[in-house]
Parts: C-alpha cells; sequence; structure tokens
C-alpha cells in the first residue's frame, strides 16, 4: 500500500502540467482530492518518504501545486516551524484573486494550530467577499496570537466603542496602546492615552505602568507629554496628592521646569487652604526657590505641616513620639524612650520623620502587644496587617523589613516563619499585592486589582537571573492565560538572546525554550531560521556551558537536540555524563550498542572517584542494579570499596570544613545506599571471606562513621567470619578512641538547641543593643555601645567553641558500651588497697561531667587512668602528687 501510494504520487508530480499559468482552473475540490491523499500518506507512515520526493521536485519546479501542498501539510503535522511552501501556496491563489482556495488551505492550516499567516489569509478573503461576521471573528483570533499586530485592535476596540460594548473598548485600547508603544507610534499611544483617561479615570497604577514604559522606549518628553494630559484629570477631580505626585514625575524629566514649583504650590493650597499657616509652611520650605530641589522642599513643608499638637513623629534612636505642645520655634515631645524632650524647629525637621496614625510604628506604639499580635496572626487580617506595614513604608517593603518591625515587639522569632509564610503566599495569591518592577522581592499594595498575569510579569520584570525567568516562564504557563499579551512580551525575551554573537549557556538555552514552545504554540514563533547545529558548532567550551545550564528539563532538551543532530553523539553524551548523571544517557548510549563505552566511562570514573564522587555513586548504582555489566576491572567488590572511600572522604571534607554541603549531601546518599538500602549487606553475606575481610577492615577504618553502623556490619562478618571480629574488634575502636569528643544523645540535643538560642535570639538581640547605642552618638564615652561590643566577643568565642565541639562530637548508645573494660558509658566500681574503702564512678564525657556526683570525664586525668581496666585488674598511678592504688570490683552500665 505505502509504495503504491509513493509511486502515484510521483506519477502525479511528473504528470502535473498545472503551472503558474494554469493556476485559474484550480478548484477546492483538487485541494480535497489532495486532502484525502495526505490522511493516506499519514496512515502508512510515509511522510518522509513523501516529503523528500516533493523537496527534490520542486528543485526543477519551483511552483508545483501537488509538491507545495504536500510537502507544506507534512511540515505542520510533524511539528516543523518551516511554512515556507504553504505560504508559497497561498500567496500563488491570492495574486489570482482564488479566494476559496485560499480559505480551504488556510483552513487546513488552522486545524494544527492557530496560524498568523493563515489568518491573515483568510481576513484578506472575507475582506474581498465583504463577511463582516467572518472578518469580525477572524480578527478576533488574529490578535490573541499575533501580539505585534496593533491596528486591528485599534479598530476593534473603536467598534466595541461604538457598540456602547465599553468594557471590551476599554481591555482592547489597553491592548491596543502596549502594541503602538512597542512600535513606537506615538500618535497613536496618545490618541488611546485620553480614550482611557476618559474611560477609566480612576486606574493610577495603570497610567503609571503606561507611562514608565513610554518613558523607557520612546523617551522622557513623550512621557512627558502624557503625564500633562492626565494632570488636569486630577485637578478636576480634586485628587491633590495624585496631581502633586504627577508634577513631581515631570520634575524627574524635567528637573529645571519652574512650572512644576507653580503647580505643586497650587495643589498644596488647595488641599490645606482650611489650614492657616500653610502660606507660612511654604515661604519655610522654600518650595518655590530654584536653589533648592522640590522633593526636599516638598517633605519639610509635609513635616511642617505634620508637626502639630497630637500628631506622631519618629525618631532612629528615641523611636516613636506624640507632640505633646508646639511652641514658637520649638516642639515638646513625648518619644518612647525618652519623654517631654525639646526639640527646636529647624532640629525637627532635619531629624525626625513625621508618621500617620494609621502607620504600623504608631499601631505598635500605641496598642497592647498581646492585643496587636493577637489580630496581626489572625486569617482575617491578614490583609490589613500587609496593606499596614507595605502602606507605612512609601508603599515599599520586603520580607527583611518587615520582621525588623514585627519581631521582637509584636511576633516571636518562634512565631515569624510560620507568619510569614502565610503572608508571602496571601502577596502571591491576593490581586491587592504585587511584587516591585524594579526589585526582586520588594511588595506594594495596588490601588486597583493586579491580573494574575500582570503579577507574574512583573516578577519576571525584578528577576534578573536568566534561568529563573525561565522558572517564570513555565509558571506563567501554568496559572497565567496564554492568550495574553504579557506571554508574548516574557517570550520575547529570550527571543532577543539569540540576536547576540556570542553562544553562551543562555542562547542555547533560549534557543531550547523557543523550539518547545513554538511547537506548542507556532503563532508565536519567532522566525529564526538557525539550526541547532549551527548555534552548536559555535559553542567555546561544551562543558562549562553545559554545567551553566541550571535547569534539569534544559539539559535533557540540550541532550536530545544533540543526539539528533550531532554526528558523534554518543561520545559527547560519555562526556556530559559526569555533569547530568541521568541515566537516560547511559539508556540512549546501550540502546545504541555502546555498552562498551559506558563500561570503560565507569571505569574511569572509578579511577578517578575522588574528584567525582557524586557522578562514580551513580554510576555504581547502575553497575550495582544490572543496568551495566560488570568488567574485570568495575567489579562488584570494586565499586563497594570505592563506596566505602568515598565515605570517609566525605567525613573528612565536612571535618575540615570543606564543600560541606556537598560533602553532607554525598556522604547521606552513599550511606543510604550501602547501609539503609542493604547493597553492602548483601553483599558481605555472599562475598569470599579476602573481599569480606577488605571491606571489614575499611569499614572499621573510617573514623565518624555511626558506631551502630559498624555493629551491624560486625554482626553480619561474625556470623560467617568470626575470626576477622576478633582480629579486629570495631567496639573498642569505636567507643575507645580519643579523637574527636563522645558525648551522650542527650547532652549533643542540649549543646545544639544552647547554639541555636545564641544564634537566633541573643546574637540579634545583642546586634540590636549595639545599634541603639551607637544611635547615642559619641562612641568614645558610650558605655552602652562598650557594654554590648564586649558582649558580642564574648558570644562569637562561645558559638566558635560550640561548633568545634558539636562537629567533633560522636555520639555514643547504650548498645554501642563494652562493658569488658572501663570507658564511656561505663559505671566502675572500685575497691581501694590497703583501706578497703569502696568508691563508684561514672565514665562519660566532658559535657556530662559532674565530679560532685562521681560522674567523671574520660579525658580527666583520673577517667584517663581508669579507661581500658577490667574486672580484678589493680591500678597503681599518681595523680597531683597524690598515689592511689585500687582494684576493680566491677563494669556496669551506665545509666544515660
Amino acid at each position: 500500500m505505502s509504495q503504491e501510494l509513493i509511486t502515484k504520487i510521483e506519477q502525479m508530480l511528473h504528470e502535473e502540467k498545472w503551472t503558474r499559468t494554469a493556476i485559474g482552473a484550480y478548484t477546492v475540490n483538487l485541494i480535497k482530492e489532495l486532502d484525502v491523499l495526505l490522511v493516506q500518506v499519514i496512515q502508512g507512515g510515509i511522510q518522509d518518504e513523501v516529503k523528500e520526493l516533493c523537496d527534490t521536485h520542486l528543485i526543477e519546479a519551483k511552483n508545483s501545486i501537488v509538491a507545495l501542498y504536500l510537502s507544506g501539510m507534512i511540515t505542520l503535522e510533524r511539528q516543523m516551524l518551516d511554512d515556507t511552501h504553504l505560504v508559497k501556496l497561498v500567496s500563488l491563489f491570492a495574486q489570482n484573486i482564488k479566494w476559496p482556495l485560499v480559505e480551504h488551505i488556510a483552513n487546513q492550516i488552522l486545524v494544527y494550530g492557530e496560524n498568523k499567516f493563515a489568518l491573515r489569509s483568510l481576513i484578506d478573503c472575507y475582506k474581498s467577499e465583504v463577511n463582516e461576521i467572518k472578518l469580525h471573528e477572524t480578527e478576533e483570533r488574529l490578535i490573541k496570537v499575533d501580539i505585534e499586530e496593533a491596528d486591528i485592535v485599534f479598530t476593534l476596540a473603536q467598534r466595541y466603542e461604538k457598540e456602547k460594548n465599553f468594557e471590551k473598548a476599554i481591555d482592547y485600547y489597553k491592548k491596543g496602546i502596549h502594541r503602538f508603544i512597542h512600535k513606537k507610534n506615538f500618535n497613536r499611544i496618545r490618541e488611546i492615552w485620553l480614550k482611557l483617561i476618559e474611560f477609566c479615570p480612576d486606574e493610577t497604577d495603570y497610567f503609571t505602568q503606561v507611562e514608565s514604559k513610554v518613558a523607557k522606549l520612546l523617551g522622557a518628553e513623550k512621557a512627558c507629554q502624557l503625564l500633562e494630559d492626565l494632570y488636569p484629570l486630577f485637578l478636576q477631580n480634586k485628587k491633590w496628592d495624585e496631581a502633586i505626585a504627577v508634577q513631581l514625575k515631570i520634575n524627574e524629566y524635567e528637573p529645571k521646569s519652574p512650572q512644576v514649583r507653580r503647580e505643586i504650590i497650587t495643589c498644596l493650597k488647595q488641599k490645606h487652604a482650611a489650614t492657616p499657616k500653610t502660606e507660612e509652611y511654604l515661604r519655610l520650605s522654600n518650595l518655590g526657590d530654584s536653589w533648592k530641589n522640590v522633593v526636599d522642599a516638598l517633605d519639610d513643608f509635609k513635616k511642617q505641616m505634620a508637626y502639630e499638637k497630637g500628631n506622631f513623629v519618629f525618631h532612629k534612636a528615641w523611636g516613636v513620639g506624640r507632640i505633646r505642645e508646639v511652641k514658637e520655634q520649638e516642639y515638646i515631645i513625648d518619644f518612647e524612650t525618652k519623654r517631654n524632650q525639646s526639640m527646636g524647629q529647624k532640629m525637627a525637621v532635619e531629624a525626625l520623620l513625621s508618621l500617620s496614625r494609621d502607620d504600623i510604628r504608631v499601631i505598635i506604639a500605641t496598642t497592647k502587644r498581646e492585643d496587636l499580635a493577637k489580630r496581626i496572626k489572625s486569617e482575617a487580617e491578614i490583609d490589613w496587617a500587609l496593606k499596614t506595614l507595605i502602606r507605612s513604608f512609601g508603599n515599599k517593603a520586603d520580607m527583611k523589613l518587615i520582621k525588623t518591625i514585627l519581631v521582637p515587639k509584636v511576633l516571636e522569632e518562634r512565631e515569624w516563619t510560620t507568619w510569614s509564610t502565610k503572608a508571602r503566599n496571601r502577596i502571591k495569591e491576593s490581586p491587592e499585592f504585587t511584587l516591585s518592577p524594579d526589585k526582586q522581592d520588594e511588595f506594594m499594595v495596588r490601588t486597583q486589582p493586579i491580573s494574575k498575569e500582570e503579577k507574574i510579569y512583573n516578577k519576571f520584570r525584578a528577576e534578573k537571573d536568566f534561568f529563573k525567568r525561565y522558572d517564570i516562564l513555565e509558571e506563567f504557563l501554568e496559572h497565567g492565560n496564554r492568550e495574553s499579551d504579557y506571554f508574548g512580551e516574557l517570550f520575547a525575551s529570550f527571543a532577543n538572546y539569540l540576536k547576540g554573537t556570542k553562544v553562551d549557556e543562555e542562547v542555547i538555552a533560549s534557543y531550547l525554550i523557543i523550539q518547545k514552545y513554538s511547537k506548542a504554540f507556532p503563532f508565536i514563533n519567532p522566525g529564526h531560521n538557525k539550526t541547532f547545529l549551527e548555534y552548536f558548532q559555535q559553542i567555546d567550551e561544551l562543558e562549562p556551558l553545559f554545567r551553566s545550564l541550571s535547569s534539569s528539563k534544559l539539559r535533557m532538551a540540550f541532550l536530545q537536540q544533540v543526539k539528533v543532530h550531532v554526528v558523534g553523539w554518543e561520545q559527547i553524551f560519555v562526556k556530559l555524563f559526569p555533569l547530568s548523571l541521568s541515566t537516560h544517557i547511559i539508556d540512549d548510549l546501550i540502546n545504541a550498542d555502546k555498552t562498551e563505552a559506558v563500561q570503560k566511562l565507569f571505569e574511569d570514573m572509578m579511577e578517578r572517584h575522588k574528584d567525582h564522587k557524586e557522578a562514580f555513586f551513580h554510576a555504581a548504582k547502575l553497575t550495582l542494579d544490572g543496568r551495566v555489566p560488570f568488567t574485570g576491572r568495575l567489579t562488584q567488590e570494586k565499586i563497594l570499596i570505592t563506596l566505602v572511600h568515598d565515605l570517609d572522604l566525605t567525613f573528612r571534607d565536612i571535618s575540615n570544613k570543606k564543600d560541606v554541603t556537598d560533602a553532607k549531601r554525598i556522604n547521606k546518599t552513599i550511606s543510604g545506599a550501602l547501609f539503609k538500602d542493604g547493597i553492602l549487606d548483601q553483599y558481605l553475606r555472599i562475598a569470599p571471606e579476602d573481599s569480606v575481610r577488605r571491606l571489614y577492615s575499611l569499614i572499621n577504618d573510617v573514623r565518624d562513621l555511626n558506631p551502630n553502623l559498624k555493629l551491624d556490619v560486625r554482626g553480619v562478618v561474625s556470623s560467617r567470619f568470626p575470626n576477622l571480629v576478633a582480629a579486629n574488634d570495631p567496639q573498642t575502636v569505636a567507643v575507645s578512641s580519643r579523637k574527636g569528643l563522645l558525648a551522650t544523645l542527650k547532652m549533643f540535643n542540649t549543646k545544639k538547641k544552647e547554639l541555636e538560642q545564641i544564634l537566633e535570639v541573643e546574637v540579634p538581640k545583642n546586634a540590636k543593643e549595639i545599634g541603639t547605642a551607637m544611635a547615642l552618638g559619641d562612641l568614645k564615652e558610650n558605655a552602652e555601645y562598650h557594654a554590648a561590643r564586649e558582649h558580642q566577643t564574648m558570644l562569637s568565642a562561645t558559638v566558635g567553641t560550640l561548633n568545634k565541639e558539636i562537629d567533633s562530637a560522636t555520639v555514643i548508645e547504650p548498645n554501642d558500651v563494652d562493658l569488658t573494660k572501663v570507658g564511656f558509658g561505663t559505671q566502675v566500681t572500685l575497691v581501694s588497697n590497703p583501706e578497703g574503702k569502696v568508691e563508684s564512678y561514672t565514665i562519660l564525657g566532658p559535657w556530662e561531667s559532674d565530679p560532685v556526683n562521681n560522674v567523671i570525664s574520660y579525658l580527666s586525668p583520673f577517667g584517663d587512668k581508669l579507661l581500658g581496666a577490667k574486672v580484678g585488674e589493680n591500678l597503681k598511678f599518681t595523680i597531683n602528687e597524690r598515689k592511689c592504688d585500687y582494684k576493680v570490683k566491677s563494669i556496669e552500665l551506665a545509666k544515660f
């Protein structure tokens, strides 16, 4: 059947006489016959053969209808991004005014997904046919997939406005203004801007966003024109604060404009018309004088207005204060830490910050702690708490600042983690909060609710890290509307990387991202025709680039592209396995009959295991699991011996503070496989004696290995080869070792809690004390400052000692104790010679030492002399010129 189809197509191509001159005779029915033939080709699975046949034919017959159509449709069916043949075919029919054929082919293209060219072709059809209904529907479809199309969006907005559908008109005008900004068509931008001022005058946040974008892409002058259009709206509605904010923004762009000062003064006079001292405060602030910065002058004016009796202020050292009395050029203020403080007017303006009654600092100072804590922790009040906190700091605050305000004045340190997690989730979910577009992790309160798409877009803009931006793009696709223009802007940011000349990890990652999403959404294809192989051949250093692809998804996509496009991909896979650690690499190599290459790779990794501990572990697992066959060099015993060596090496790295995080992770992985998963146990139960001896000896030499694990291994070995255990008793090694520090679990946990208390409570408290003391000035005579610094030194020394002791400590459990001799965890009874006096001592560590109750450290001079003694043994020694003569009566397990 397949061969018959190919023969039939070959015959059609050879007999075809349909050239451009004969296009006028072509009909829709003839194309439909090709549709039937195409279905048979797909069912027969011979798309590649047919496409190659058609492409070859097109070299000589460039306008072959059959070849163009079949090759183009197979390209679509295979989700390849090249639509050249179909574009050419549709253009041929359009030029010959064969609109039914254009419509049919365009609709066939759209079966495989939205396509900008196909939709535009349909629009041309419906315009020629004057089919307004279909034209309108198709235009609606086109603007969803073509984020650069602005004129049609504007036309649709006008249409909805004419129909009195203002909600849709506003939506389309908003969409259009952003598109015209990218096109830098200011006349159209301003036309829409005026429409939006008319239809949605309250959307201050939106106007700010648009103006900022215009300033960035078209320049400050254009942004000023828009602000000047917006300003009368706020004057008319007596929104004085918003009007002043517009003038301040204009001042940023035109700092020498005298008009700005005049307009701000006019607004302030109107806003404070009922305040008798307004004129005086304007004069004192020098707002009308060109020598003084407008922002500073306005700030001084606000302070003058705010410093009235009963109002609140803030001082860095003295905290929140309330103005008790206002005298001529003087204020009497009650601060939290300093009552009845007198301050001159000039000093107050320079040193104080005016606070509104709903500022969080005022609320904390005037509300009972337990009442405020209860309110802030309430689920129903979390929005109020967040809005209050953020607005108290100019509508921009991050979690670090919020924590500084709340802990410990309102919340305990232990309560903060739970509350902050809830707060972050609420900020993420609620449309009333957004991220600052300029700074990651800085939050703002919206005057109007924000859409989910814009919220994620702002997060994307604030993020600077390339691969975190990729994660945000994925978040948008999961939670946002893919038809939003924001999606197009996010996607376009990655397409811009392909314009660079140097091929680095960001260019490669961008290519992979574009390939992935262009297949899923063909309409966003940016039209870059460069192949993966062309990019790959420009990579300077492959391994560093691959290591920089921090996303596992992108690494997998990169490897698949290498496999498809690069000759000799097997050698590249071998080279990249230690970086990728992907089992897919090994599976692909084995499926390609490259098992020997994998075995050689694993042998080499075993030789270089010290530098590739994690990579060798993955190779070992694949081999031990039977995925890769053993070899003469890659045996089960050698693999296990190497893993034990790596376990010991990671313990040493941890002890020496070398790459501690990685060392702990690898240590845990190897230990889990060897002991928890039973790999070592299974081998020891079947291995020959020589192999068991080697492994048993190595395990005993791993100094920091948990003694319980050593005891488990000892039990397995003892059951098969008792003589090996007698030659090297792990209990003695574990408990009697003088290296490191031995301790009970109870004291180990106590010391850890002591360290946590110092780091999480005492150190932050001390830092705050230093800050408060510094604010008092004159550090030379500042007793509070010197005392706080001395306490800081003491805390640092204590932390250093505790860290060192905890890191070197080995926890001893009762089951670890050897009762055949005196050691850690034993209670020894002695009889003194010749008096016959009976004395009992418990031998533990320095942490547990309590000489008053006869608990002796094994590191003490007396404890050291007792270590290793057995029942019936006589002991004679001298300590501090005191002669001791004892006989060991009994050795028992101590209680600990």
